[in-house]
């Protein structure tokens, strides 16, 4: 498991690479002394490039809202479609003997997984007693629609489980680009301050990528003059 190490936003980051990068522009001469050149800000670029273009958490999220959206509906839909067959069999069985082979009972409550079960039970129960429950207005239609919803159910679940890795796949790789951009970042930050810690303050503060926090403090610019 990756630990995210900048201590900002995925957004503010980019945007403070995008600010490093011209500021670096402005100043690659005296980088140069430093042995730093375009091909270093060209990789700082690239590496830029690369954790911008990775899909957000806000696009994966929402994958994994419209997956749990799709299964819910499906879920209203079965229990739709059973409440019915329930009334059936309450009024053939009077809501005993018979009755209880169905497994009505909790409905409401089962997770999804669980729903499937009952689904399958209902429809295997449905058919055994289809010559009493028919009376009551039940069809093999009727059993054969709530299978194709279970088979949905099961395949909306699956989704669910795999937007969810998905996510968390992204967020891992998405963490190990940032790191790695944030860690160039300071890279060549840390030299950018150290390039004019004792001559110029305001192109030494460009280079403070976050304020000073805890026990630690950035070095105090000492200008020249």
């Amino acid at each position: 498991m990756q630990t995210r190490m900048y201590p900002m936003s995925d957004g503010d980051l980019k945007q403070r690479s995008d600010k490093l990068i011209t500021t670096i522009k402005r100043d690659v001469a005296d980088f140069n002394t430093r042995n730093i050149t375009t091909v270093h800000i060209d990789g700082l670029q690239t590496l830029t490039d690369t954790f911008s273009n990775t899909t957000t958490d806000e696009e994966l999220q929402g994958l994994v809202i419209n997956a749990n959206t799709i299964k819910d509906g499906i879920v209203t839909n079965i229990q739709k479609s059973i409440r019915v067959i329930r009334n059936m069999a309450e009024i053939a069985y009077n809501s005993k003997g018979k009755y209880s082979t169905f497994g009505f009972e909790g409905m409401s409550e089962l997770s999804p997984s669980d729903l499937c079960r009952l689904v399958s039970r209902v429809v295997r129960v449905g058919n055994k007693l289809m010559t009493d429950l028919a009376a009551q207005g039940l069809t093999a239609a009727q059993l054969t629609a709530l299978t194709a919803l279970g088979v949905d159910l099961d395949k909306a679940i699956d989704d669910v489980e795999e937007a969810i890795e998905t996510r968390d796949l992204e967020t891992q790789d998405r963490i190990v680009k940032g790191n790695a951009l944030w860690a160039e970042m300071s890279r060549l930050a840390s030299i950018g301050k150290s390039l004019y810690e004792d001559t110029n303050e305001a192109k030494y503060n460009d280079y403070v990528l976050t304020p000073s926090s805890g026990g630690g403090s950035a070095p105090t610019p000492r200008p020249a003059g």
